[in-house]
């Protein structure tokens, strides 16, 4: 079957195009703008808007302002100390990692999982038993965070467990001797990476949420 053929000018506000040489160049501006806002890599031909829209869409929007006049060229000419330097150690690595198309990693990543009766009660006959070899499998989940907080922990933990935020009245640790610690943001902040918990639940008195108990 025979290939019907492309009308180009349909690609740019309906106009017809005056030449092949203009009909090329719109063509390859328009292809170059579709690869700017589809790559995940900052492009050196951005312009300082296309520069503030990578940062937002790279989770860099706190230093938009600080890089409100930088075009592609100027980000991607920072050395590493530079943007160390602007942005701190923590952040400045990972925009420097982010400008050099390599993977961005999390600020903190911790892995949990949701303790069941059932196996609470198999993991309690074992100990009775001296069985501690065989330890109850569990299968944990990674969750990612950026902001440290007990919000954003609040918010993710929901996320996994397919429930609202809003059922989550707090959150504590367990702490020496089975004690309850309100986990906050600073104590979030330091968690050792890549942390694990067995989550465990407990009926909130004031309301139909529940707390949740990292063990």
């Amino acid at each position: 079957m025979d290939a019907h053929p492309v009308d180009v000018s349909s690609c740019f506000t309906g106009r017809m195009l005056t030449s092949p040489t203009q009909s090329l160049s719109q063509l390859s501006c328009h292809l170059l703008r579709r690869d700017l806002e589809t790559s995940q890599n900052l492009l050196p031909t951005a312009t300082p808007q296309e520069a503030q829209q990578w940062l937002h869409r790279n989770r860099f929007s706190p230093f938009c302002r600080l890089f409100t006049n930088f075009s592609g060229a100027d980000l991607l000419k920072l050395t590493r100390d530079d943007v160390i330097q602007i942005c701190g150690p923590a952040d400045g690595i990972r925009l420097f990692n982010a400008l050099k198309g390599r993977v961005v990693r999390p600020r903190l990543t911790v892995y949990v999982c949701q303790e069941s009766q059932q196996g609470r009660d198999q993991q309690l006959q074992k100990q009775e038993n001296g069985d501690a070899a065989n330890s109850t499998f569990f299968v944990y989940h990674a969750i990612y965070l950026e902001d440290l907080t007990a919000t954003e922990l609040t918010e993710k933990i929901a996320q996994l467990f397919s429930i609202s935020p809003r059922q989550i009245s707090q959150i504590y640790k367990q702490g020496p001797t089975g004690i309850h610690v309100l986990v906050s943001d600073e104590m979030i902040q330091n968690f050792q990476d890549e942390s694990c918990f067995v989550l465990d639940t407990m009926k909130a008195e004031s309301n139909d949420g529940y707390h949740i108990i990292l063990k």
